[in-house]
């Protein structure tokens, strides 16, 4: 197990002296000797993880219990995994199981290695870590110091993964009266749907590649960590919790807003919260969540009331922001009569056109959505500072959309739900490490239920004292040797834990 270290000294350790040397002669400078240092040091950790896995592998070949059970079927078998510390190389031994003849690597079990898998989990979190926050590339360069995984690789692992992870119920519910929560979208832009090529077109002959991006944010309260006298306030929400994703269609849609149901029914005092306000731009979509989220109403958000008004003055020239003054007033007041009123004067004084409809449309939106903004205006907890914009730029945009860049709507729909996740405080070696005990389990599952139907399809010829003792193994027995004898069988040099959880017993 050792020849890696005493590599190392016979070897690695001369080779850096001779760098200290050439130090003193000038030839080459302190940077030098660090990265020397560190790359031996990379690739002694290498060499050495290698090793171990190389002996745990003799160990499991000479075990009696291995010898029970498992058949010798190739020795030496190369295997590459991309880790933290580097490439590791090393060999295993295959094996067929003496009773099903399926062909099995007894290390890649013990190690939790899947057959095809060629990154460790962590290796893959790094990958991912950056990939989240910057780009493909630079994600495929932080899986080691020493060795770069492609963006092949770095896209599979991005769209491979399950972005799943249970949300733990609170020990203590919030006692709150109001909720808040921002819906808003952006808009990504897509290099293809599903394969390369599938993007059609419009009757203009546009391609027709725009993917909706969905994000929701859940927020307690909203504080200015600048102070209250700042000319520059820099806000921060409270209590902040983000959900992200393509989620296409209407079913797909619900189900994302019954994540947030089930998050805010986990976390908060059902009994005390008495409103749940979600602002947005009365799309149908963030309506939708107003049927699924008990006590929630829809506040129309201030950011596109503002930029439906600015458009309808623009035009107007000096008298522009007195009559956005106006519209501002019947607004804030819910006033609609008043509203109409300015808007009609707004358009006796416009040509006919573009911007005639352009008045007209924005009239509208306000008024088909006045009960949004009558509650802004009429409920306490209704009227507050929008920030949509700001989390769909600081979420979605920054990654996603801000620079040219294109996207699957598969890998915008992944990039998004890591994003919220990152956002959230997640790590990703933890959601790694829990899609992977959720598969072995899964496996289980399947494993058991295989085995339950062939008992029953021998059970049907036995008679009922045989298919007594088959349900219950070893009746006859006054004692639990039955139990410690199963147990027996499995790897005795091991941990049970480590097998069961493994698939070994």
């Amino acid at each position: 197990m050792y020849q890696s270290i005493l590599q190392f000294i016979e070897k690695d350790i001369i080779e850096v002296e001779k760098i200290m040397g050439k130090i003193l002669t000038g030839e080459k400078d302190a940077d030098d000797l660090s990265q020397e240092v560190v790359t031996r040091l990379n690739s002694l950790a290498c060499r050495w993880i290698s090793e171990m896995y190389e002996k745990l592998d003799d160990t499991i070949r000479e075990s009696v219990a291995r010898k029970k059970k498992w058949n010798i079927e190739q020795r030496n078998e190369p295997k590459e995994l991309l880790d933290i510390a580097g490439t590791l190389r090393f060999t295993r031994t295959g094996y067929e199981d003496k009773r099903t003849g399926k062909y099995i690597y007894l290390l890649d079990r013990i190690l939790g290695i899947e057959g095809h898998q060629r990154i460790t989990l962590g290796a893959a979190a790094k990958i991912l870590e950056e990939t989240v926050l910057t780009s493909y590339e630079k994600g495929g360069k932080a899986a080691s110091p020493t060795d770069v995984a492609s963006k092949q690789a770095v896209k599979e692992l991005v769209h491979g993964t399950i972005i799943d992870f249970p949300e733990p119920e609170a020990e203590e519910k919030k006692k709150l009266r109001y909720l808040h929560i921002v819906a808003d979208e952006d808009h990504v832009s897509a290099q293809f749907w599903n394969v390369k090529g599938d993007l059609q077109r419009n009757e203009k002959g546009n391609k027709i590649n725009t993917i909706i991006s969905k994000v929701i944010v859940v927020y307690e309260d909203l504080i200015n960590e600048s102070g209250e006298q700042s000319k520059n306030p820099r806000y921060r929400l409270v209590g902040k919790k983000t959900f992200s994703g393509v989620h296409k269609g209407e079913a797909e849609n619900y189900r994302f807003w019954e994540k947030v149901r089930d998050y805010i029914e986990k976390t908060y005092d059902m009994d005390v919260l008495e409103k749940v306000y979600i602002a947005g731009d009365g799309g149908a979509w963030i309506k939708a969540g107003t049927e699924i989220i008990e006590n929630s109403r829809f506040v129309l958000d201030k950011f596109h009331m503002m930029k439906y008004i600015n458009t309808s003055v623009a035009h107007l020239l000096d008298s522009a922001d007195d009559v956005k003054s106006e519209i501002w007033e019947c607004v804030n007041g819910a006033d609609r009569k008043g509203l109409k009123e300015v808007y009609q004067r707004i358009l006796d004084v416009t040509e006919p056109g573009n911007k005639y409809r352009e008045v007209e449309s924005a009239l509208g939106y306000l008024l088909n959505h006045w009960s949004g903004i009558k509650i802004r205006v009429e409920e306490p907890g209704g009227c507050w500072k929008c920030c949509a914009e700001g989390q769909v730029s600081h979420i979605l945009s920054a990654r996603m959309s801000s620079r040219p860049m294109g996207w699957s709507e598969w890998g915008c729909h992944q990039m998004s739900q890591l994003r919220a996740y990152h956002e959230n405080g997640g790590k990703i070696i933890d959601l790694l490490r829990y899609q992977k005990e959720k598969k072995v389990q899964e496996q289980h599952r399947q494993e058991q239920e295989e085995l339950i139907q062939e008992l029953r399809r021998k059970q049907s010829g036995w008679d009922y004292a045989e298919q007594t003792r088959a349900v219950i193994p070893g009746l006859e027995q006054h004692s639990l040797k039955w139990l410690k004898a199963l147990i027996e069988e499995g790897l005795g040099a091991f941990d049970k834990s480590i097998l069961y959880s493994r698939g070994l017993i």
